[in-house]
């Protein structure tokens, strides 16, 4: 799909939204907990088909069918609870009314990480509102997408309202910002991507809501609880593969715990079963493609040239294709790629643990 299949998408949204946006919203509601009730009653083929796609294991994706449900759920219920205003006037005989109104078509670009619930999230509240919406998921992971849309139809949202298009990312990207009838943008991505969407949607003035990069440090003090902390540190960063926009990008612990904590969180990550997402216990599953895989192993390799140690992995995975060993890596140092990672489009596998002595010593 590229440019032409875009604007009949965004048409075919456009003409769809007069329709929608007069239904009542105790209607608008009423589809959308039909869609949430599918989404719920689908939960075991939906995550199949995102381990499938996307590589995290099964549990993990059973999860996110629920998270994203929830989205879905949720504004369903807001829906009903779009309020306006009475503002007191200036003179005796008058009334002012604030009325909330939908901006029209909603051109909403995901990720593929999430690749449900960053569609439900965004979405959810879009139709809740009374917009219609045109989906660009992922071209990594375009089938939980579809499938998501098929049974919004399913449960009976009019055809049109909910459109997903698939493809070239720059042509699809350029028929939304160009296009008049598009009024909001809504993106989760990198910060490059969403100063380029920034840009383009200055022509139409379209409304925008950007979900950019992170920067997620965790650091552990001495009088921390060693167990807790090397739990959550663990979940934090592993998570998804350590594919998520918040995902613990860099450790950094205060020196009196630090060889105690570099020890004991190596030993976690040791645990951690990687392989197919299918398979009984694995917790970890592949990297989305060979490109996150050269990324990873580009960090590893700049920092070891550099100093660093590897306590832990460091190469790809015996399993090979996309495989990748849960790495961690101590005395780093600021000068290394590592140090200076902040999450954008792609995400790291890797993790690694800095010291510090005073909190004003650390370099977030």
């Amino acid at each position: 799909m590229g440019g032409k299949e875009t604007n009949d998408a965004i048409s075919s949204a456009y003409d769809a939204f007069f329709l929608w946006s007069k239904l009542t919203a105790a209607e608008r509601s009423r589809l959308l907990r039909k869609w949430y009730d599918l989404l719920i009653a689908h939960k075991e083929e939906l995550g199949q088909l995102m381990t499938l796609e996307q590589g995290k294991p099964l549990k993990e994706a059973l999860g996110e069918v629920n998270y994203g449900a929830s989205f879905v759920e949720f504004f369903a219920e807001e829906a009903k609870r779009v309020y306006g205003d009475i503002i007191p006037a200036t003179l005796g005989d008058r009334r002012l009314f604030v009325l909330k109104q939908p901006v029209g078509v909603v051109g909403a670009i995901t990720p593929w990480n999430f690749p449900l619930a960053m569609i439900t999230r965004k979405v959810g509240p879009a139709l809740a509102a009374g917009c219609t919406v045109v989906v660009k998921p992922s071209e990594l992971t375009p089938l939980t997408a579809l499938a998501a849309a098929e049974l919004a139809l399913q449960a009976g949202i009019p055809p049109g309202v909910l459109n997903v298009v698939m493809g070239n990312a720059p042509e699809i990207g350029d028929a939304l910002l160009s296009s008049t009838k598009v009024r909001k943008i809504t993106f989760t991505g990198s910060t490059a991507v969403g100063k380029r969407l920034m840009a383009g949607a200055a022509g139409t003035v379209k409304r925008l809501s950007l979900e950019l990069g992170g920067n997620a440090p965790c650091i552990v003090f001495d009088d921390a609880d060693l167990d807790v902390a090397v739990k959550g540190s663990l979940a934090a960063k592993f998570r998804n593969a350590g594919q998520t926009c918040v995902c613990t990008n860099r450790l950094i612990v205060q020196e009196g715990i630090y060889d105690k904590f570099a020890l004991a969180f190596s030993k976690a990550v040791q645990n951690l079963q990687v392989g197919d997402g299918f398979s009984e216990g694995v917790t970890q599953g592949p990297l989305i493609n060979e490109a996150a895989v050269q990324k990873v192993e580009s960090f590893v390799q700049d920092a070891i040239s550099k100093g660093a140690k590897v306590l832990l992995g460091g190469k790809r995975h015996g399993l090979g294709m996309t495989f990748y060993e849960p790495t961690v890596l101590s005395d780093i140092k600021s000068e290394m790629l590592v140090s200076r990672y902040k999450h954008e489009d792609e995400q790291n596998y890797s993790d690694f643990i800095m010291w510090f002595s005073t909190l004003m010593h650390t370099t977030i």
